[in-house]
């Protein structure tokens, strides 16, 4: 009997170590990035990977994955196992908007992922060449009165934020606002600051640095208050351009099915790392607004963003 019992307990051993194991994450964990290396979610990425390692004790590596405004990382992810072998750090825009202007991109943000953690939100920026005469958005609404070609705008990506901002423009102003689709800010604020695009649209943390830097001038920003980056700089809304009010975030995702103790695992080790006084400082010099979530938070924020890009398409 005492081998019977020792038996049974050593097969019940055993298959609970194989339950735990089945609940841990495959190593190295993987971090795509949609977007090609020295963007701000790359840079992001690249603080918080080491980080996460150690918290997670496993080995974390970065795997970028540009193209396609962000889908083809995207869609890389959602064909990965959920085992906790892959994850997605990317916009809102590369997981909900670009499959609504694009359905060839064979995703949807809902149904075929599982949000693991905000990390930082941002707005949107409007500005013009220091050369440019127009000093506020007004101002350059006028210039475009007087010369319809300088309604052509510079857009880092297709879609979402840069064209609501455009289409506000035109509806308050009647003046027609063209997009010229770039492939991601490094491309665009070149031509931005050597005068060769009359305005461009691009995320805060882009145009903060060139702002500060004497490049460019900003003329309004998206979001329902000002930025405590550009405390000077009114909001689309304040200057009566209707329908800016939106930011954008920077977030984990994760294929579906991903198991709940292994999202709830690297949940709590990026708001633990998200805690540590040399990320946050590193976040807010990327001009990025720090806004870490539990799993339950993170996906309120997804279904808002799904909601309201859902229903602006539709307008």
């Amino acid at each position: 009997m005492p081998k019977v019992r020792t038996f049974l307990t050593s097969v019940l051993f055993a298959a609970l170590s194989a339950g735990a194991a089945a609940q841990d994450f495959k190593s190295p964990i993987k971090i795509v990035v949609p977007f090609a290396p020295g963007g701000a979610t790359d840079a992001l990425a690249r603080l918080l990977a080491p980080r996460l390692g150690k918290e997670l004790s496993q080995s974390v590596i970065i795997d970028n994955r540009p193209g396609a405004s962000g889908q083809i990382g995207t869609a890389a992810v959602k064909a990965a196992a959920p085992d906790g072998s892959t994850f997605l750090l990317a916009l809102d825009h590369s997981v909900v908007i670009v499959p609504l202007i694009t359905p060839s991109a064979g995703y949807d943000a809902v149904k075929d992922f599982v949000p693991v953690g905000q990390v930082a939100r941002f707005q949107w920026i409007f500005a013009v060449p220091l050369s440019s005469a127009a000093k506020t958005l007004p101002e350059f609404v006028e210039t475009v009165r007087k010369e319809p070609r300088l309604g052509n705008y510079g857009v880092p990506l297709i879609g979402g934020v840069p064209d609501i901002i455009g289409a506000a423009i035109s509806r308050k102003a009647d003046v027609a606002m063209e997009p010229i689709a770039f492939g991601g800010s490094g491309q665009m604020m070149p031509q931005l600051i050597g005068g060769q695009l009359a305005s461009g649209v691009t995320g805060e943390p882009e145009g903060v640095t060139m702002h500060r830097g004497g490049k460019v001038r900003i003329l309004a920003i998206s979001g329902g208050k000002r930025s405590a980056l550009l405390p000077d700089v009114p909001t689309f809304e304040e200057l009566g351009f209707t329908g800016v009010n939106v930011n954008s975030f920077n977030a984990f995702f994760a294929p579906k099915g991903l198991p709940r103790p292994l999202a709830e695992k690297f949940n709590g080790a990026l708001r633990t790392v998200l805690k540590d006084p040399e990320v946050q400082e590193r976040i807010k010099d990327m001009s990025l607004e720090l806004a870490p979530t539990d799993l339950d938070q993170a996906a309120a924020e997804l279904s808002k963003s799904y909601t309201f890009w859902h229903t602006a398409r539709k307008k």
